[in-house]
Formats: C-alpha cells, structure tokens, sequence
C-alpha cells in the first residue's frame, strides 16, 4: 500500500461516466462541464447525421427496402457457389450478407432522433436480421466439422482414445486429443464458442464497450483507502465512512461481516464484476483479466487464471542438445483451486455476480444459472458445465497424476448432462420469458441445427407454413429465405431425406418473392425442385400472380419471364399452357343461354382472360396450345352469348396461326396432315369464324336494310299524292322535281348496297348451316372419349346457333321477299344429309315452319309456283 499515492484527485475512472467517483462537488462539476464540451463539439456533426438520416426516414419503415437486397445477395451467392465444395463459402457469404445489413441498420438507429415512430421496426428487422446471421455461422461452424470427422465418439472408444498415452503427457495435450476425437465435446464447444461470439457482438454495440475508459493509475477500493488514510491523519469522515473495513487485504471484506467497504467502492465493484463477467460470457478471458489490473484488483485476475489446464513444454523435450527450459502454463493445482471455487459458490455471503464468475470456471451450474437471463445465456451455461464435467472425468481417468486430487462434491458428478437433457431442461423452465424465447422460430431453428436432427427442423419448418389460411401471416419474408436456403443447403449436403418438406419450403419462399415484387429471383429456386410437374405448376402459379398483380401486364414484361425460366431449364411451353389454363378458367359449369338472340356484355375479368392468351403468342410453336385455349375460352362466351368476347378472343389470334402450325408440323415430321387434337382445333376454330362472319354479315345487312333506307321529302310524298302543283310557282315545282329525283337516286344506290349485303348474308348464313365434313362445331374424326367437356359445349352450341342462324337467314329472306329460296332452306334444314333439324328444338322447329309458312303463303298470293 505504500506505493499508492495520497493524492486520490487523479483516479482511473474519470474517462468512465457509469462508474461513481470519490471527490469533490467541483470535480463532478467538472465532469457535467467536460460532458457539456464534447455535446458542443460534436452538435455539428450530429446536427449533420440527423439530416442524412432524415431522407431514410422518409420511408414507411426505415431501412426495409435496403434489407430487401438481400433475397438478390443470396439469389448471387447461390448461383456463384455452386459447387459441391464451396458450400461452407456460401454460407461464410450468407452471413456476411447478413452482417452488412446488421450494420447499417445498428447504424440507422444510432443515428436516428431518439423516440422517432418509425424506428420500432427498424429495430425489430435489425434484430431478425441479426439471429439469422448468426444462425449461418453456426451452420457452418457445426456442419463444417460434421462432415470433417473422421471419428465417431462413443464410450468404448474412450480407451482407444487414451492408449499409448505415456504419463508424461500433460492435461493441455490430453484435452486436445479428447476435443480431437470426441465429436460431441467438439461440438458442444462450438456451439460455446458461437454463443460467446454471438455475445460478443452485442456487448460491443452495448453500454459496456463506453464505460471502460480505463486510466493508468492502479488503486483499488480507492474511496475506502481515501477514508482510512483520512481518518488516520484525524480527518473527520461523513456517515457513509463509518463501520468501514479495516485492512485491504481481498479477503477484508468477507473476513469480518461486521464491516464494510465504502458505499462507492462497493458499486464500483458490482459494476467490475458485471464487466468481468460479461466479457467471460463473451469468451474474452484476457480482456476480463486486463479488466481487473485495470482496476487496481489483481487478485481477480489471478483467480480467473486457477481453472487453466497445467501443461509443461520441458517434460516432451527429450533430446534438447541446448538443455533450456521453457515456462510452464496453466495451474498444476487446478483440482485444489477447483475444489474451493466449488465451495465459494455455494457461499451465500458472496454476492450473486462474484459467485457466477466462479462457478463458470468450476462448472458450478446452480450457481451460474442467476446470471444468466436469456435463452442463449442459459444454454451457454449448461454446455460449459456439460463441458468441464465431461474434461474433468477423463482427466481424473486417464492422467497418471503424482499425488492424490481433491475430491470434488457429489453434486458435481451427478450433473449428467447432454445436449439433448439440456434443451428439454430449457423447455421445462418454470421461467415464462425463457420458455417463451425458446419458441421463437430462429431458436427452434438454431436447437435443431445443435442436436443435427435435420429432418425434424425441415418437418418443423414444413409445419409453419401450414399454420392457418394464409403462410404470410405466420413467416415473415426473410424467415422464409433461411428456410428456403437452410433446405437447399441440407439437400447439397445430403442430410435432408425428404425432398416433399424441401419443396413445400422453396415453394413458400418463391411465392414470397412474387408477392414482395422480385418474380426476377423465382425462377432458379423453381428450378430446384426435383420432378418437372411440380417446377412447371409452381412457376406457372407466379406469371399468373404477376397476371393478377398488374392491371396490365405487357407482352415485353411475359417473354421476359419466360425466358428467365428458359435460362434455367424449365419447359417454357408448358407453363405457358398451365398460365392460360388457369387464367382463364371459367368455372366447372358454363351458364347456357338459350336465348341465341340475346348478347351479353364483356367485363373486366373477361377482359383479362383474353390478354392471358398472349402468354402463348412469345413462341410460334406455342401456337397449336393458343389455338386449343382460345378454342376454349370462346365457346365459354358463345354459351353466355357474350359475342364481343367471342371477337375480341379472335382477333387475338394472328391470321397466319394455321399456316404457321401446318409449317412447323410438316417440319417436324414431313407430313401434312395435323395430328387429332390440332386437325380438331383447327376445324373448331374455324366454325367459330364462320359463325363470327355470318353475325357479323347479318347485323350489317339488319342495320343497312332497317335503318339506313333513305326517307322521302314532304314534296316527293305530296306529289306522289296528287297535290296540286299548279298552286306552286315554275321554280317551287322545279326543286321538288330535283328532291324527287335524288331520292330516286339514293333508293337505287340504298338497294344495290342492300342486295349485295343480302347475298354476302346468305352465302355466310349458309356457312355455317352447310358447313363440310359432318357440319358446324362438330368433329370429323372420333376420339376414344366422346363425352368430355369440350364435346358436350360444342353439343350444346350446335342445339342453340345452328337454329339461330336458321332463324337469321329466314328473316333476311323473308324481309327481302325471296320467297322460294326460303322455301330451299326448308329443304336445307330437312336433309338427312346435314340433320340441322336434329339439333333443333320443337319450340325452334315451330318458329322456323312460322316463317316457312308465311313465305309459303306470299307465293300463293303473287301466283308463283313454290
């Protein structure tokens, strides 16, 4: 004590704020002023940070849109990486990926105004974002040296392990060689080791990492040392000074319970022992030891120095010509040192922090579980004590020591602990907080990887996303990217038996991305999926959410997806076909209108349906599968009477389709004849356009013959009247003669354009009621099946526009007073040739006889012959 200096004014913990300090009310003022000097100086620049961040934070949450690079980052880590060997660089990127965007969010936060609203979620994606990168480091920690064993560990082994072992190997060299070959201890220390990185991370970003500001002056207990050198030079001391200890030795204060150190000091040393623990829960043992010279209490270093393991470099040199020694390491009392740790834990006189930091180094379980609050702080304290119970009994078996060990307690040997003991200890935890961590989904994830039970977490994973209606829900976007890579990287290694679980996984993740916008990335996760039919419903299902999606999706947007699935190997053709069929699914059953007179309008679903035929207009050989669904889609609309639909479904349809499908056929096989299924197209195709035609034909001639024939003037009527005209003047009479003739004009004109409609109506009627080989909308060749769907529509549009344009081609007849070609139509419709009068109802039958009755009757009346 003689070399520490009166003058206390000068004390290692000015530089931190967190610490409480001797001194007087001057000093403290100059600290506020100190703080106040560095809010100046640095107002500028955080004045400047404020307004970057303010454009950031214009968004509706923060730093979203930035995290979303990621499902990019990983799609080109994925792709780069595509060796079998490179696997573990893949996941090292993963997480790196990860870790950047950590980064800028921590970043974020820091910079943003303390209590603004948006930053909540920010903080929450920062934190999701964080257990994912450390979810990819411990993927490659523990899988990388599962499929780099060589060994597995067992009980029987535990000889062989130890044999030709000779007694001069020391406690470092046999731990090394169990590490070496007990895979379970190796890999229980890895997962120590991730738990402390992990932790490591968070103490760096903490409170902790600011209030170490150290200085060089070594005192301890420095408030309790001022009051005693005070009291001893007669200085009077307040309250807070009396009943204080009276030695400095480290065991004053426990020694005599009476007396105490100074208030101050004893906070500081709460303070210093939560440091010093903390940075052991970080694995940062030396940091810890640095931590206590710092603070003037050496004896704390040395005691976190008694748990190493002794080992003697001199006792291997055998043939060391130059005979220099080297220093040994570790404590060859460790069993000793072990032995009164044990017993310091269970010393309820010392406080909870001071008995923690023991009880890690002498793997005292129930005297560390206080201190440790989380999930992962109370996985990490049963894996270390699982740890040094497993080190601890093999040294005492296979280490011929010189001398009798400590006994150490029971309670130390009847802590049997496996990793599997240790979670289910962890989900029985009267601790509601404790269990409630252990179900968050990257947890659940994380003890999954840690027992390597890879089916179970991909039947686990499997399982979340039939957790009610709707997946997004339950999974959030970049959860489903680590299950979605979890899968694929477990398929590479061969660990993951079930390609069903994979595949629901990769489906999930893929519709996510269509659903977040990327549809770009969907394509290379559809592609592995193993069977063809699942990649080509799964990506078929994207266009048509991108169908959906967009108000209007353009032809430019369609052959670039579907050439990103050509890129990797998907069967364009057929998605495209399976996009068609589902976009324009019209239900199990077509409502069938009767009435063929009547004409329903298109709606906006209608309207979508059509566009989805161009999906198959982006590669000519697609053509025959444009020709087969648009087939479909307009008899769907002849049923409903929707005619315009029917029209625009045709016009959709380029002109050259048949010539282009008999090209590529003759191509391919050097026939002419289309096979079934297209020859039956083809010609369905064309009834529907005769059809169209003859409509379209007899609305011209309805329109041009009712409602576009001239009207007479008022002079022209009188005059054929017999109005006297005599009253009129020579130039009045005149005009009207001009009118009347060019009334006569324009009726000659009316009739000509009328009787050349007449004849295109009746020859475009007449198609479709002598339309060749077996008639209108039926097929020339038999299938195997004849009751399928498309044959009963075709049945049924057959009973209804056949009789229809019957019906159409009378009323041209009729009305244009061509009496006996009526009567042909009579003819026409009872030919067993055609058997139109088959298809035809009684109630159509009795009105078509009306009409034949009536033209039957006109010639009778004009003296024809009929």
């Amino acid at each position: 004590m003689s070399l520490m200096s009166d003058d206390l004014s000068h004390t290692i913990f000015e530089g931190d704020p967190t610490f409480t300090r001797i001194g007087l009310a001057g000093q403290r003022k100059t600290l506020d002023e100190t703080r106040v000097d560095l809010t100046v100086n640095n107002l500028s620049r955080k004045k400047h940070k404020e307004e970057l961040m303010s454009i950031l934070l214009e968004e509706e949450v923060p730093g979203v849109e930035n995290a979303l690079e990621l499902f990019e980052s990983f799609l080109q880590t994925f792709q780069s990486y595509g060796a079998e060997h490179q696997v573990f660089n893949q996941c090292a990127e993963y997480e790196s990926k990860c870790g950047e965007q950590v980064t800028a969010l921590h970043k974020l936060i820091q910079m943003a105004p303390q209590g603004h609203s948006k930053l909540a979620q920010a903080q929450e994606l920062e934190q999701e974002l964080r257990f994912e990168r450390d979810t990819w480091r411990l993927v490659a920690s523990l899988y990388q040296d599962r499929l780099n064993s060589e060994f597995q560990d067992s009980e029987m082994e535990s000889e062989e392990i130890w044999s030709g072992l000779d007694d001069a190997t020391s406690e470092d060299d046999l731990v090394r060689q169990l590490y070496d070959k007990n895979a379970i201890i190796r890999q229980a220390q890895l997962v120590v080791d991730w738990l402390e990185q992990r932790a490591a991370d968070v103490y760096h970003d903490s409170h902790y990492s600011q209030a170490e500001f150290y200085g060089d002056a070594v005192t301890g207990w420095e408030n309790t040392l001022h009051s005693l050198i005070s009291k001893k030079r007669g200085i009077s001391t307040d309250n807070a000074e009396q009943n204080l200890v009276t030695q400095m030795d480290p065991d004053a204060p426990n020694r005599d319970q009476s007396r105490r150190l100074h208030p101050l000091d004893k906070e500081d040393e709460m303070r210093l022992l939560r440091s010093v623990f903390a940075r052991l829960r970080c694995g940062q043992l030396d940091e810890a030891q640095q931590l206590c010279f710092r603070a003037g209490q050496p004896f704390r270093a040395a005691i976190l120095e008694g748990w190493k393991l002794f080992h003697d470099p001199n006792m291997k040199s055998h043939t060391d010509v130059a005979n220099t020694k080297e220093s040994p390491s570790g404590n060859p009392y460790r069993d000793i040192w072990k032995t009164m740790s044990w017993k310091e834990c269970e010393n309820v006189q010392l406080s909870v922090e001071e008995r923690s930091i023991l009880a890690l180094l002498c793997g005292h379980l129930k005297a560390l579980l206080p201190a440790c609050p989380s999930w992962e702080d109370q996985l990490w304290a049963h894996l270390r004590a699982m740890i040094d119970h497993c080190v601890e009994k093999e040294l005492r078996r296979c280490v011929n020591y010189k001398r009798q060990l400590q006994v150490l307690p029971d309670e130390y040997w009847n802590q049997q602990l496996t990793v599997e003991s240790i979670f289910s200890t962890l989900a029985a935890s009267r601790d509601k907080t404790l269990v409630a961590q252990g179900r968050d989904q990257y947890r659940i994830i994380q003890r999954y990887l840690i027992m390597d039970d890879v089916d179970g977490l991909l039947e686990e994973m499997s399982s979340w996303l039939s957790k009610g209606d709707s997946w997004s829900v339950h999974l959030r976007p970049h959860m489903l990217r680590l299950m979605a890579h979890l899968a694929l990287f477990f398929r590479r290694i061969g660990r993951g038996s079930s390609e069903d679980l994979i595949g629901s996984i990769l489906e999930a993740y893929v519709l996510q991305l269509v659903n977040l916008g990327r549809t770009d990335l969907a394509a290379v996760y559809v592609a592995q999926l193993p069977l063809p039919e699942d990649q080509i419903r799964l990506y078929a299902q994207c266009l048509v959410m991108v169908e959906e999606q967009q108000e209007l999706c353009e032809d430019t947007e369609r052959q670039r997806l579907l050439y990103l699935a050509h890129q990797v190997g998907l069967d364009v053709n057929a998605i495209a076909k399976q996009v068609v069929i589902t976009l324009c699914n019209q239900g199990g059953n077509i409502q069938h209108i009767n009435d063929a007179s009547l004409q329903v309008a298109t709606s906006a679903e209608d309207e979508r349906r059509i566009r989805s035929l161009s999906w198959l207009l982006m590669d000519p050989s697609m053509r025959s599968q444009l020709l087969i669904q648009a087939n479909t889609l307009m008899r769907g609309y002849l049923l409903r009477r929707q005619i315009e639909a029917v029209k625009l479904t045709f016009k959709l349809i380029p002109p050259d389709t048949l010539k282009i499908l008999s090209e590529i056929w003759e191509s391919r096989t050097g026939l002419t004849d289309l096979p079934t299924e297209v020859a039956a197209a083809t010609r369905e195709y064309l009834s529907i356009q005769a059809y169209i035609d003859a409509l379209d034909a007899f609305q011209e001639w309805f329109t041009r013959f009712h409602h576009s024939k001239p009207k007479k003037t008022e002079a022209s009527v009188q005059q054929q009247r017999g109005g006297a005209s005599a009253q009129l003047s020579f130039t009045e009479n005149l005009l009207k003669e001009q009118h009347l003739k060019q009334h006569q004009v324009e009726m000659l004109r009316w009739q000509a354009a009328v009787d050349s409609l007449t004849e295109t109506a009746i020859d475009k009627l007449y198609n479709v009621l002598l339309f060749p080989d077996g008639g209108w909308m039926a097929d020339s060749v038999q299938f195997e099946d004849e009751n399928t769907p498309r044959q009963q529509q075709q049945q049924l549009l057959r009973q209804s526009c056949i009789p229809h344009a019957a019906l159409l081609l009378c009323n041209v007849l009729t009305s244009t007073h061509r009496h006996s070609q009526c009567l042909e139509l009579a003819n026409v419709v009872a030919s067993e040739q055609q058997s139109l009068y088959k298809v035809c109802s009684a109630e159509q039958l009795g009105q078509l006889t009306k009409h034949l009755r009536q033209a039957y009757v006109k010639l009778l009346d004009l003296g024809e012959s009929p």
